[in-house]
């Protein structure tokens, strides 16, 4: 949505296009109810929710893609049920009226976004909190949780076992118990669709009409397989025409792989306890006609099937089209059953706040295994008077990462773009362990001695003479989409002090899908300390995955881009990271190749293998450099070589310069075959003033290769600085 209104006419055809689409979305909202009453809701729904799961369950959903989404199918879902079920007629053509309900979906809910034109007036500071409101509110209709499934259940199990025993007290029976049962309708209807999935691909990807036939009727009893046989082969020289044929028929047994008994998820369940866990599943349910039709406008910011995924069919059975909605909302709906008495829920949201610590403390230490991690970790600056905390410190080489834990939730109205709850929803999650964190770097920064700390793991000292840089994340449990990865935008509208310098957040989900998708420690610092800054300077809309979509294409080296204004969208990035991620993380194929020389990968690898004094800083340089300029420094490398191994009497320097005028960078390159410490001390001496000259910076990044080869990736990296004395060169530890 534009806002850089700047005349009345721009203004009048924004308030324009905003009427046409309330128009719209009205029409549409009333063909849609209309479609579904006359037919079979339960059938469209079958085929809608297949032809989403055909695109791949780990895929997110995101703002303004084509296509059905699992957001478009909880809204049909709703509209279901704020009526009776429709029965349609024996000659209903289901194909063309699903077709036709998920394009009206797509309209529809672009024509709801676009109606926040009709709110703008030209005035830049109200517009542009306009779009903010509007881009959450979008986020909320169209993403479901900040998680993928796999993370979901081991939370859900995990909250599960600290609220057992009172859950059970309240409900009858155990939250694990429950959580195994969500998680056995998800495996069943995930075996059945796999299933189904083989048997499409199976047929369908036939050259001929005839042997599509042939598969399809394969393994089916004699009568069906004669039945179906005999209504296709007429028409088995076109091949469009037999695929519309037995798609059609695929299509009719679809609703039995989404239909189960409540039966079917309790059969592992104690004896004792079945009677009132099929209850609290029926409290899953929604049935038809149970949906108040005179709020069908607010469906799409208040949809009570991500709470109730089930649609009940009869007291012993239901219909779950969107399974996937409990492969991220599974916790949600545990939270809210134990909202049923205060005792429990206070129960619950302790735990929900101890789980996230565990699981910070438990992603960094798994994925940063060379720091020292330290959890509640305590200062005082008045002796004792007032004690400061910070929930997890970890250091690194020189680095420091602070983190703040925070596992409030945020109210419905928050996610609707209600501003007041926003801005108390930012100031817990996001101002205030910004706060936190920036006390702790100060205390860091302004410091040259030793720091002693109380940590929960007994007293640590911080060396702060030897630390080179603070990085600092708000670690959250829910997510506040992409508002939440890009701080400035919400100081010019007004929800966060300007004057702040705010730390980036992301939920511990993202944190952990970030590092184990990035191979190298010196990667994750590098992603966490380049994201800090990417904020701070770029103009963009991103949620964290899309963010790192974009890092393993180019490590945010994206240039002047960076600091002159730009708008980057690279909101949907992800697409091209998360389609089958548990699948490709169970096969231990997550990660993806990073758009570097294998050259460079190399450098990388062995920075990472020696951690030598200085190496997180050191390969934070490296990645500073886009694939373009690795490979005119490997191009230097083996000019240098060929120089050196022709005549040993040379030296061979030169230097690369790249990134923005606001943030440049320099790689001095050297090759040599000293004859002693002196000679080599003395080489690297020219070179880097030589790149100092080319340069002009104060520091660069000194990589220097020894003739005849070593064998190693390089034989010297270090950082070499510009300083008042006798050669004007300093190595930097």
């Amino acid at each position: 949505m534009a806002t850089n209104i700047t005349s009345a006419e721009e203004l009048a055809r924004a308030h324009r296009d905003g009427k046409i689409a309330a128009e719209t979305f009205d029409e549409t909202l009333r063909e849609l109810v209309e479609s579904i009453v006359a037919a079979d809701a339960v059938e469209v729904l079958a085929r809608a929710g297949f032809h989403l799961l055909m695109r791949g369950p780990d895929r997110p959903e995101q703002v303004g893609k084509e296509g059905v989404e699992l957001s478009h199918l909880e809204l049909i879902q709703a509209l279901a049920l704020s009526t009776a079920r429709g029965g349609g007629e024996a000659d209903t053509d289901y194909p063309a009226i699903t077709s036709r309900v998920l394009n009206l979906i797509g309209r529809n809910v672009a024509a709801y976004r676009d109606r926040t034109k009709l709110k703008l007036n030209g005035d830049q500071a109200h517009d542009e909190r306009t779009r903010l409101l509007a881009l959450i509110q979008s986020w909320t209709l169209a993403v479901r949780g900040a998680r993928h499934e796999f993370q979901t259940r081991r939370y859900a199990f995990a909250l599960a076992k600290i609220v057992d025993a009172s859950f059970h007290h309240h409900h009858g029976c155990t939250a694990t118990s429950w959580v195994q049962a969500i998680g056995r309708f998800y495996d069943l209807v995930e075996e059945r669709l796999q299933a189904e999935r083989a048997s499409l691909r199976r047929w369908v990807r036939k050259k001929s009409g005839i042997a599509m036939i042939h598969a399809f009727v394969e393994g089916l009893d004699d009568t069906m397989a004669a039945e179906i046989s005999t209504a296709a082969m007429p028409y088995r020289y076109d091949r469009d025409h037999v695929t519309a044929l037995l798609i059609n028929r695929f299509e009719q047994r679809l609703s039995g792989a989404f239909t189960l008994r409540y039966e079917d998820l309790v059969g592992e369940t104690p004896t004792k306890e079945r009677d009132a866990l099929i209850c609290l599943l029926r409290r899953c349910a929604l049935r038809f006609g149970e949906v108040d039709n005179s709020a069908l406008e607010r469906l799409h910011l208040d949809n009570p099937v991500r709470m109730r995924p089930f649609i009940e069919l009869d007291a012993k059975s239901f219909f779950c089209p969107v399974p996937h909605i409990l492969g991220v909302q599974m916790s949600e709906i545990l939270e809210d059953l134990c909202g049923i008495n205060l005792t429990l829920k206070e129960k619950a949201e302790k735990a929900r706040a101890d789980l996230l610590e565990e699981q910070l403390a438990d992603v960094v230490r798994r994925f940063l295994p060379s720091a020292q991690v330290r959890e509640k970790v305590k200062w005082s600056e008045d002796g004792g008077i007032t004690t400061w905390e910070s929930d997890l410190v970890a250091v690194i080489d020189k680095t420091v990462l602070v983190f703040e834990a925070k596992s409030a939730k945020i109210s419905s109205a928050a996610r609707r773009g209600a501003v007041n709850s926003l801005k108390d929803a930012l100031k817990e999650l996001v101002v205030k362990p910004s706060r936190q964190s920036l006390r702790f770097k100060a205390r860091v920064n302004n410091a040259d001695d030793p720091l002693q700390f109380d940590t929960a793991q007994g007293p640590f000292t911080i060396d702060a003479g030897a630390i080179r840089a603070v990085i600092r994340v708000n670690i959250l449990q829910d997510p506040v989409g992409p508002l939440s990865s890009h701080w400035p935008q919400l100081a010019r509208a007004g929800f966060v002090p300007a004057e702040l310098d705010i730390a980036p957040s992301m939920t511990v989900f993202d944190l952990e899908t970030v590092f184990e998708t990035l191979s190298l420690e010196i990667e994750r610092c590098h992603y966490l300390a380049r994201r800090a800054e990417l904020e701070r300077n770029a103009v963009y809309t991103a949620d964290e995955l899309d963010l790192l979509a974009v890092y393993q294409e180019h490590q945010f080296n994206i240039g002047e881009a960076e600091f002159d204004g730009t708008r980057l969208e690279w909101y949907g990035a992800s697409l091209r990271l998360t389609p089958e991620y548990s699948a490709r993380r169970a096969e231990g194929t997550l990660s993806v190749q990073m758009q570097r020389t294998g050259f460079w990968t190399g450098m990388l690898v062995s920075l990472e293998q020696k951690r030598e004094v200085g190496w997180i800083r050191l390969g934070h340089r490296l990645l500073n450099a886009n694939v373009n300029v690795q490979r005119r420094v490997e191009r230097l490398y083996q000019k240098g070589m060929q120089a050196v191994s022709r005549d040993p009497g040379k030296f061979f320097t030169s230097g690369v310069s790249f990134g923005s005028r606001f943030r440049l960078d320099t790689i001095s390159v050297s090759v040599g075959a000293p004859d002693s410490p002196e000679q080599f001390e003395a080489n690297l001496q020219y070179a880097a003033k030589s790149a100092f000259e080319q340069g002009g910076q104060n520091s660069l990044l000194a990589v220097y290769w020894f003739v005849p080869k070593s064998g190693e990736a390089y034989d010297f990296i270090g950082v070499m600085g510009r300083q008042r004395t006798a050669s004007g060169v300093v190595r930097e530890v």
